[in-house]
């Protein structure tokens, strides 16, 4: 694990997304198997609560739910590092355990139908949102302001203040395809929703 803190920016960002989503599927598919029964003659449900307010609450409240957990994922990383561990790290794996046995045991607001309908719908939105939680983390990774070689932490082997942690290029240019990212699934989800 520490030798990804070593990796550039773009390598880092390529494994962080495809763990993510290995760990996303994984738990997707043991909650399937434990789960078959949400699967089967699932009734339709109209989402009721989904659009209160019209298309732009909607839009916002979306966004500013998937920014929240981008926040929780920087701030993670940036904050404190034990090993090569941070919580922003924790708090993406634990993205990766609760979307995956979510969307296994069909555990929406609104049920899908099949497990082919739920797929669609990943594709069309969560995987632009859920790439783009393993893009901010990747990204943020490296940059703790306070570094440990053990936890808890008997002395900080490393401390950086916030300008000693700037973004390369490269990494400016991850962030702001992960923010993309988030700016279309939200107008994807919103869209649906209300479509």
């Amino acid at each position: 694990m520490a030798g990804i803190l070593n990796l550039g920016a773009v390598k880092r960002s390529v494994v962080v997304l495809l763990g993510f989503q290995v760990l996303l599927w994984l738990v997707f598919g043991i909650s399937y198997m434990l789960n078959r029964g949400s699967w089967v003659e699932v009734a339709a449900v109209e989402a009721s609560t989904a659009a209160v307010g019209g298309w732009w609450s909607t839009f916002f409240f979306i966004l500013l739910s998937s920014s929240f957990i981008c926040v929780l994922l920087a701030g993670g990383n940036i904050l404190v590092r034990f090993g090569s561990i941070t919580p922003g790290l924790l708090v993406l794996l634990l993205q990766a355990v609760t979307i995956g046995w979510m969307a296994g045991s069909n555990g929406f607001e609104v049920p899908f139908l099949s497990v082919g309908a739920a797929n669609l719908q990943f594709l069309k939105i969560g995987l632009w949102e859920t790439s783009a939680y393993a893009l901010i983390c990747a990204v943020t990774l490296p940059k703790s302001l306070l570094v440990a070689d053990t936890f808890p932490a008997k002395q900080w082997s490393e401390t950086r203040r916030l300008r000693d942690i700037a973004l390369s290029p490269a990494e400016t240019g991850i962030v702001v395809l992960g923010c993309l990212m988030l700016i279309a699934a939200a107008l994807i989800e919103t869209n649906a929703i209300l479509g």
